[in-house]
């Protein structure tokens, strides 16, 4: 068996902000828009994870994209899920802040047909690429703010 790279890569930075957790210190998210273009382009699916209490991203979810998801409660989460259609994918790149400041959801999981290709976590700052090709890597590289670290590494 041919052992797949895994790439976990966050920001190390924050902006300190006692009403929002994990802003990036560049209050920035322009990375966050490339790589979501960037791997929206290799899936199908999504899933988008809130806590309960973020009822101003729950009510943007819930009233703009009504009838293209599946949402379900879990662990003091709302959990979305659906396929990629041309109005999610205009959502996630467009309304993704919250008050222009944070990142509207805490988790964002992005799949092509049952396996995981992308996540967007705590925010938009940490992620997971399960099986990063050379090409992929070199993009994350580019796009990604200067306090980013990387954790590059095979796994069976």
């Amino acid at each position: 068996m041919i052992p797949k790279k895994q790439l976990q890569f966050e920001l190390t930075e924050f902006k300190d902000d006692p009403e929002f957790m994990r802003i990036p210190a560049t209050e920035n998210y322009d990375y966050w828009l490339l790589l979501m273009e960037y791997f929206l382009a290799k899936s199908d699916t999504f899933e988008i994870h809130c806590f309960n209490e973020e009822v101003t991203a729950i009510r943007e979810i819930t009233s703009d994209l009504m009838g293209l998801f599946e949402s379900k409660e879990k662990q003091g989460m709302t959990i979305f899920t659906g396929f990629l259609t041309a109005d999610i994918m205009k959502f996630l790149l467009t309304r993704h802040l919250i008050d222009q400041k944070r990142l509207a959801w805490f988790s964002v999981f992005l799949i092509s047909g049952d396996q995981l290709v992308f996540t967007s976590e705590h925010w938009g700052t940490e992620f997971f690429v399960p099986d990063v090709t050379e090409e992929d890597l070199l993009f994350i590289k580019h796009v990604a703010p200067d306090e980013t670290t990387f954790d590059h590494y095979e796994e069976n």
